[in-house]
């Protein structure tokens, strides 16, 4: 039997089913448009209406014609949407996505004809979520997902404008993000003391957290070849996300290199040790990632583990656990003291790799009251 030739560039994909809670509820197939470079997807009640679909659809594409969106709804168009950026963002970034668009986007939009949608949509949205009890993180999420989502619909001549981009986003007033506060000189005192006499595992962890400013994620991802004991450096090349990749910074702002200070060599160096010491315990079931803090079997550590087992089990022990503090604290404590101590915020915002400095002025504006009582004092000086 003779082979079936392979399809040419933008030819069409197999027909597969669409699923609903199991249940198939119709077909759709997608082909590469050839001035686009994307691929459109067409569906269809039967497969063999799907094929003809998709037929029109690639000789419409052939004269430059994109699918008309007269009947394409929302929750179509998120679907295929989904698709199309699967493998182009970062997986947890893209995990986000889909459930904005399953929780929240679909449930009050996803009927709705996408040409057809408005401000008063995208409100109604916000509403939704608001009426859930939900915090204005999450609508502000919700929000952003369909603006990209819609942003992009334009960029392919679905739509002429992005009805989303005029929308502020509503915010739950009993449900407003905790602010990240930072540890005084006593309270650090008081936790690396708990960490030392626990003999944690984790004591240096939390040292170049204070010492260094370096993200959760970063500290994760670091690697022995990432410290240079000789010259006293650090260098951030990735970062442990919380769905357990591996990925290099975001922002170009964020791959930096950091002089340790010597509490912080020193705590590297006994970190080692004891890292070979758990090695040797563990044996064959060690799995060398040769991550500086890696799990006690030697795997990337995991995120909300490393909250429940580790950080939360120390504050309680250093009697800060009701005082509202978490890992980020050890963060902002590091930002907050430089911010104190009248560091160039320009300086401060590179060692933080913060990729936009207003990122980094907002924490000289909520710094230490030190800092104001230093200010009134010059001015007291000057002109008293």
């Amino acid at each position: 039997m003779a082979k079936r030739p392979k399809r040419g560039h933008g030819e069409g994909s197999k027909v597969v089913e669409r699923r609903v809670n199991g249940r198939v509820v119709g077909y759709r197939a997608a082909f590469t448009h050839p001035a686009k470079g994307r691929r459109i997807w067409v569906s269809g009640k039967t497969k063999p209406e799907t094929r003809a679909n998709l037929r029109e659809a690639m000789a419409d594409a052939q004269r430059g014609i994109l699918p008309a969106p007269a009947n394409l709804t929302v929750g179509r168009y998120l679907e295929s949407w989904l698709e199309d950026i699967r493998g182009t963002v970062r997986r947890s970034t893209y995990d986000g996505y889909r459930q904005m668009v399953r929780l929240h986007i679909n449930p009050s939009l996803g009927g709705r004809k996408l040409r057809e949608l408005n401000a008063a949509d995208v409100r109604r949205l916000h509403r939704a979520v608001l009426d859930k009890g939900l915090s204005t993180r999450t609508i502000n999420y919700a929000h952003s997902t369909l603006r990209k989502a819609l942003g992009d619909a334009v960029n392919d001549d679905l739509l002429s404008r992005n009805v989303a981009s005029g929308v502020r986003p509503l915010h739950n007033p009993d449900k407003e993000p905790v602010e990240t506060k930072a540890l005084s000189p006593e309270q650090v005192k008081r936790l690396l003391s708990a960490a030392s006499e626990a003999g944690d595992r984790l004591e240096a962890f939390y040292i170049l957290a204070l010492h260094t400013g370096l993200r959760r994620g970063e500290l994760l991802g670091l690697k022995w070849t990432d410290i240079d004991f000789e010259r006293g450096t650090l260098s951030v090349r990735r970062s442990l996300d919380v769905d357990g990749t591996f990925n290099p910074p975001k922002k170009s702002a964020s791959r930096r290199t950091l002089r340790l200070t010597p509490e912080a060599l020193e705590a590297l160096q006994a970190h080692r040790i004891r890292q070979n010491e758990e090695r040797l315990k563990a044996g064959k079931r060690w799995k060398d990632n040769s991550l500086v803090f890696p799990s006690a079997k030697g795997t990337p550590m995991n995120a909300a583990s490393l909250d429940r087992h580790h950080v939360q089990p120390l504050l309680k022990k250093a009697g800060l656990k009701d005082d509202g503090f978490t890992f980020h604290s050890l963060r902002h404590t590091f930002a907050t003291t430089l911010a104190a101590k009248g560091k160039n915020p320009a300086t401060v915002q590179k060692l933080l790799g913060h990729a936009d400095i207003r990122m980094t002025l907002a924490i000289y504006t909520h710094a230490d009251v030190e800092m104001q009582d230093d200010a009134i004092d010059a001015i007291s000086d000057a002109f008293g």
